[in-house]
């Protein structure tokens, strides 16, 4: 029998480090990466964050060389009237080309919702004035706490929107779907991945991508369970597949695939190694894997890797 769908070697030791925090310690992370291709171009979304200002910003940057990138807007908190603001999605709208960004924003006490901006042609066009919220909680629902970090993909010509929704207890992955990028209708079958095993605390998708062996989604997930050092922001990746995106199906439920290499693989109340907020670049003639991962000093700084075949 002959595997498909395995999830590429993962070097996260030997990862290249792109971004670092402007300080060291618990709470100073720079990372939350959406990396997408747009007209030619790789741009990259991080998301900087510090223990007096939360997320402060969120820049986004033109690749200029395998790992070097120039900031081409910087959207911060004040700007958009906000506390905090978390994990950016980067879409190419598939009918005008133009380039859309979602931020998840906090309004204050823990008043999240998704918004978007107008649209532009490139990153230096998006303007925080035009934030306006097109997805917020809904009252009876598994997402009638908090709404946050969009995952965003399109097929087809329509939307797929990913993101965590919090029901009072936790963070579950949720998923809406859209024909124009603002209008959103909640899946029937979220949510689309829940508490169970080691994630039994949060769970989170976080990167969509074809399989390249099989007519399957590969989901990339953050974790954590109740029993976790810091459960709702120690998380480690875990992995699903999909055939139809409704409908992921855990493929890590006994462990994680993927945790900082501080944490020597472990989890539980003494273990630290976040490895999260996973996206994919692929453009055809390799993948990419980012993610924000945790130093031994406790900051999360932002790595990338190239994926290879096991």
């Amino acid at each position: 029998m002959t595997g498909y769908a395995r999830l590429p070697a993962v070097d996260l030791d030997g990862a290249e480090t792109v971004f670092e925090p402007p300080d060291g310690g618990e709470g100073h992370w720079v990372g939350a990466p959406c990396v997408h291709r747009h007209d030619g171009t790789t741009y990259l979304a991080v998301r900087w964050r510090d223990p007096e200002r939360r997320g402060y910003a969120v820049a986004v940057y033109e690749r200029t060389a395998p790992n070097e990138f120039d900031e081409r807007v910087r959207l911060t908190a004040d700007a958009l009237g906000a506390v905090s603001v978390e994990r950016p999605a980067l879409v190419t709208d598939p009918r005008t080309d133009d380039l859309h960004c979602y931020l998840p924003v906090e309004h204050g006490e823990n008043d999240w919702t998704v918004q978007k901006l107008d649209a532009a042609t490139d990153p230096s066009g998006f303007d925080p004035g035009t934030a306006r919220d097109v997805l917020v909680p809904k009252p009876g629902t598994t997402d009638e706490e908090t709404v946050k970090d969009p995952c965003i993909v399109t097929l087809g010509g329509r939307y797929y929107m990913f993101y965590a929704g919090h029901d009072g207890v936790s963070e579950q992955a949720h998923l809406a779907t859209s024909a124009d990028g603002e209008t959103w209708t909640r899946a029937e079958t979220n949510p689309v991945l829940g508490r169970s095993g080691w994630h039994d605390h949060h769970t989170r998708v976080t990167a969509v991508c074809p399989a390249p062996d099989a007519p399957v989604w590969l989901v990339f997930y953050d974790g954590s369970a109740t029993g976790d050092y810091g459960a709702t922001w120690n998380l480690r990746t875990g992995v699903a597949i999909a055939r139809d995106l409704r409908r992921p199906v855990d493929t890590t439920p006994d462990e994680p695939a993927l945790s900082a290499p501080v944490s020597g693989g472990e989890t539980g109340l003494n273990s630290f190694g976040t490895c999260r907020y996973v996206d994919i670049l692929d453009d055809g003639d390799e993948r990419e894997l980012f993610a924000e991962v945790a130093r031994t000093d406790g900051a999360f700084e932002l790595r990338r890797c190239s994926l290879s075949e096991r």
